[in-house]
């Protein structure tokens, strides 16, 4: 129903029609994040959409719908388990993003660095970060890739930011 929108009574509680994204993005670019959550049915609705350039509202039984969108999905997902053959065979392009672990310490080094400054600025405190914690943050196993350091740092500093305000420190 969000890609692709319904017809009014295509499921209990569809009271009104709705247009999907597909609809709505006609024309543009879709970012599908998160794309192996999708069942096989809603891939299969995808590549007859990326084959075809048509789609069905959910409900709907005769009308054909049309919609030029280009699509641009990630996963964090081995794609060769996650995805159908039929929808990997549609895609044109892929690009592998390395996680965290597989990037070189430097980069990670830098990632950490720009985190903390951009804490840094927002909380407008001068900020000092110990040794230890620039090399526990290099080293820890992070589940969560680029994202999850990104929020360990916000909830380290937020931590120290509190002590800061509290405590009337000159230095986060």
């Amino acid at each position: 129903t969000q890609l692709f929108g319904c017809v009014k009574g295509a499921y209990t509680g569809a009271v009104t029609e709705r247009r999907g994204l597909i609809e709505q993005t006609d024309g543009g670019i879709l970012f599908l994040d998160e794309v192996h959550r999708l069942s096989s049915e809603g891939q299969e609705m995808l590549f007859q959409l990326i084959d075809k350039g048509h789609f069905r509202r959910l409900g709907e039984a005769d009308a054909v719908r049309q919609a030029n969108v280009q699509l641009i999905a990630a996963t964090t997902e081995n794609i060769e388990t996650s995805l159908l053959i039929t929808f990997k065979r549609r895609i044109p392009m892929l690009i592998n993003i390395p996680s965290l672990v597989d990037r070189p310490l430097i980069e990670r080094l830098q990632l950490i660095q720009r985190f903390f400054g951009y804490e840094s600025a927002r909380m407008n405190a001068p900020m000092q970060v110990a040794l230890d914690v620039i090399k526990a943050y290099l080293l820890y196993e992070c589940k969560g890739n680029i994202g999850q350091l990104k929020s360990d740092i916000q909830v380290t500093c937020a931590k120290s930011f509190l002590s800061y305000v509290t405590k009337k420190e000159k230095i986060v």
